[in-house]
């Protein structure tokens, strides 16, 4: 392990687009391994307080990396959120703002960079950009067609699986797939994840694993959909008449998401919702466990470095809401991070500071050795997890193409362009944010606080991308 005096000696910060780097210690070319699940929130992890859900693997992985308690996505959307995580760049500068749009294959990924110093990319499991066709670089990409393939073999098409999407629709997406565990969508990822690792063993590679769950719908297998049924969840945080001072957004949102209005739910409905939505976390914790006892088997573990992470939450019946949508609730933003890579991280490591998703390109190409692209505006972690924070901005950011969010740890403001409604929380005395301070003029300096950090934000992450050309003095 190394000393805090080593690995700071070892690691460069990289604070912006085009600053150097030198190489951390990278034995043998480590592989890089990342374990993706989709619309995961935090709290629903066992390491991240949560005493109901069993999340052994993680749990594990956690122990022995780096758990980063406060880590923010920067959309509440999966391909403009995976886009980010994998370029490092916001949204409004990569320009995949929402699941309509496809990021630029101009976009320096981590896939393109590792291809460049020789790693065979892959993608695994649900795609990398879904719900589009976006390759990221990776130069391969499976999963889908084979769970498909597998699930057709089988028999279940057509009417067989009828009665089942039916249920969906009556249920709020939350009824059991009608097949086994063993062609779970989790199950077939893991197995060709292990596949992967056991046929390119000899060679440096980065696999990004892509779960698609706890994603809706909430539809695990048995025994997993019945084995939360006894459980008592926590209550939602939502309280009536909540969006009478909110945006009408949020009030769109609660009478129709999805097809569904969620006015209409019942405790028994979110009570079923929220045991299948964990029955699919624990499921995919098992698969994640086979594929870390597979990397020990074939003596991988100790030269790839291995990452856990989601791209956004899930809102649970906070609020009154389900899924994800155009809102900033922590809920869909705060999302787990771990990091491991033995002998170089510490293991068992808290980092509390906040951080956010386009930090971990950055931080994971220094780790491997690389250094990352120009444009990129993540900043390297490894200082915090050599215990370094005293200089650190915890501010953090999100956003879609109208709505762009700023929070610190006492106050979260969302702007919405062109409207005369807004959003802004006291999250020291309100931290489930149900109380919309934005029009109370006692609130007025924190609001023209935060209006301003906003204001900074947006000017200073204009896209680095092409850099500016100097011209010469003429005399």
């Amino acid at each position: 392990m190394l000393t805090r005096r080593q690995f700071l000696g070892t690691a460069t910060v990289v604070v912006g687009a085009g600053n150097p780097q030198s190489e951390i210690r990278n034995p043998k070319s480590a592989s890089l391994l990342i374990l993706t699940t989709d619309q995961h929130r935090a709290d629903c992890v066992g390491c991240y307080g949560n005493g109901i859900v069993k999340t052994p693997a993680i749990d594990r992985l956690a122990g022995e990396g780096v758990r980063f308690t406060r880590h923010y996505v920067q959309a509440p959307q999966c391909v403009p959120s995976r886009g980010s995580m994998l370029t490092g760049r916001y949204p409004h500068v990569h320009r995949a703002f929402t699941n309509r749009y496809r990021l630029s294959d101009r976009e320096q990924t981590i896939a393109r960079v590792l291809n460049e110093r020789g790693y065979l990319t892959a993608s695994i499991g649900a795609r990398p950009f879904a719900p589009n066709n976006a390759t990221g670089g990776f130069e391969r990409i499976f999963g889908d067609p084979e769970h498909e393939a597998a699930l057709k073999k089988a028999g279940w098409t057509g009417a067989k699986v009828a009665e089942y999407e039916a249920k969906l629709k009556e249920t709020f997406q939350a009824h059991p797939v009608p097949w086994g565990e063993e062609l779970d969508s989790s199950s077939v990822t893991a197995d060709l994840a292990v596949e992967f690792l056991r046929q390119n063993r000899g060679r440096p590679f980065f696999a990004q694993v892509n779960f698609h769950r706890p994603h809706h719908p909430f539809d695990p297998p048995r025994p997993y959909a019945g084995m939360y049924d006894s459980a008592e969840f926590p209550k939602p945080h939502r309280r009536a008449n909540e969006f009478a001072n909110k945006p009408p957004e949020h009030q769109r949102a609660l009478e129709g998401t999805a097809g569904f209005d969620l006015r209409k739910m019942t405790d028994a409905d979110l009570h079923r919702i929220t045991s299948y939505y964990y029955g699919s976390i624990t499921l995919t914790d098992k698969c994640i466990g086979r594929i870390l006892d597979e990397l020990e088997k074939l003596g991988l573990a100790g030269n790839t470095l291995v990452v856990f992470n989601s791209d956004h939450g899930e809102m649970l019946g906070d609020h009154g809401l389900l899924f994800k949508g155009g809102y900033m609730y922590d809920q869909v933003l705060h999302v787990p991070l771990v990091v491991r890579f033995p002998g170089t991280l510490p293991a068992g490591k808290l980092v509390e500071p906040f951080t956010q998703e386009i930090d971990q390109m950055p931080t994971l190409l220094a780790l491997l050795g690389a250094p990352a692209p120009e444009g990129v505006q993540g900043r390297s972690l490894l200082p915090l997890m050599a215990g370094e924070k005293a200089k650190w901005d915890e501010t953090v950011y999100a956003e879609f193409p109208a709505t762009k969010m700023v929070r610190t740890r006492d106050w979260k403001l969302v702007y919405y362009a062109g409207r005369p409604y807004g959003e802004l929380y006291d999250l020291r005395s309100d931290p489930h944010e149900l109380d919309n301070l934005w029009s109370d003029a006692g609130r007025a300096a924190p609001k023209q606080e935060m209006m301003a950090r906003l204001a900074n934000w947006l000017i200073a992450s204009h896209d680095p991308l092409p850099p500016p050309v100097d011209a010469p003095e003429v005399r």
